[in-house]
């Protein structure tokens, strides 16, 4: 059965193969206010930006208020994202057989 999300779930479905996802897969993420994002250093985020686009990589550096976004493409480059009002750490993955 698919999993409902609760509380402050997001559902991310995943459309193209990117670094150790796979196309259909479902990465339910848990939504972090800016107090606990020290919490999700070394591991898969979501983060809003702007005109609701979204930038999903892992979280690896949080310093004054910034985050330094690598996403999981090999080679991708890093981002980083002024203060954002919310991020969302990955905390299940559904994958189908």
């Amino acid at each position: 059965t698919t999993p409902v999300a609760s509380g402050a779930m997001i559902g991310v479905e995943v459309a193209a193969s990117t670094g150790d996802y796979r196309s259909g897969d479902q990465i339910w993420c848990e939504r972090l206010a800016p107090e606990a994002f020290a919490g999700a250093l070394d591991r898969d985020v979501l983060v809003p930006l702007p005109a609701g686009h979204f930038l999903f990589g892992r979280l690896i550096d949080r310093a004054e208020g910034r985050l330094t976004i690598l996403p999981p493409d090999s080679g991708s480059r890093r981002h980083v994202i002024d203060e954002p009002p919310w991020m969302a750490v990955a905390a299940r993955l559904v994958r189908s057989l």
